[in-house]
């Protein structure tokens, strides 16, 4: 019993005085993966998406892109609705025409305006929909990016039932680690970047589902396809890719 003790001492102190530890190092490949066709990114994009919940839209024209909106939200009872600045959003034309179809725009609350913080977080908490752009999104996961800021409030996403969420389709790109290449700089530059993959679930220790806890429980994505050359999020400050400190 005394030399066991006196054994595992001696090598517990061995340890602490910095002795060498073995380890194996893990291959890591730095080979890229082979280049995709966009089309068949973006198909893998939509299997995705909808294996995690949810609904795709797809369309070619800006116009018809409108038109799904404007149905998505008349279909689901919409009166309320909390929105990004029109300039942050891929179709900055979406704002006035929800309006003009008679639902209602709920401003995001600013920190600046205190004495009505509350009276306005409650009328946003009302709000039936909210609609956002995207800067990306990842086709292995069917994930929309989302990168929050001034004109492009969190809550938009987070707290309506409904998130209807606008994206140009070539920026869906194969990876975490394409869009990251391909957009890194930008995202480096933010104060808070969104991975969002499905609506939003969770499960307790019985694992029951239950769906829009902690965010909406329907997502809907507007995919509008064009060249790459056109601006991804719309509007001059999401051009500028402002950084958000």
């Amino acid at each position: 019993m005394r030399d066991s003790r006196t054994a595992i001492l001696e090598r517990i102190r061995s340890g602490r005085s910095g002795a060498p530890v073995q380890s194996v190092p893990v291959p890591v490949s730095l080979s890229p993966r082979p280049a995709m066709e966009p089309s068949v990114v973006v198909d893998q994009f939509v299997r995705e998406a909808e294996a995690v919940g949810a609904i795709v839209h797809r369309t070619d024209g800006r116009d018809i892109a409108v038109e799904i909106v404007l149905g998505i939200l008349a279909d689901a009872g919409v009166n309320r609705f909390v929105s990004w600045e029109p300039a942050d959003l891929p179709i900055p034309e979406l704002v006035e025409a929800v309006i003009d179809r008679g639902i209602r725009l709920v401003e995001a609350p600013s920190l600046a305006a205190s004495k009505e913080l509350v009276r306005d977080w409650t009328a946003v908490a009302g709000a039936e929909a909210g609609l956002t752009g995207a800067v990306g999104g990842l086709a292995d996961t069917g994930t929309v990016i989302l990168r929050s800021g001034p004109g492009r409030a969190r809550l938009a996403w987070l707290l309506p039932p409904l998130h209807v969420v606008v994206l140009h389709s070539p920026f869906i790109y194969p990876t975490l680690q394409a869009f990251m290449g391909a957009r890194g700089e930008m995202v480096g530059r933010s104060s808070h970047v969104a991975f969002v993959t499905g609506p939003s679930r969770t499960a307790d220790i019985e694992q029951t589902l239950t769906i829009g806890v902690h965010g909406p429980k329907e997502v809907r994505i507007v995919l509008v396809d064009h060249d790459r050359d056109t601006p991804a999020v719309g509007g001059a400050r999401a051009r500028a890719d402002d950084a958000d400190r």
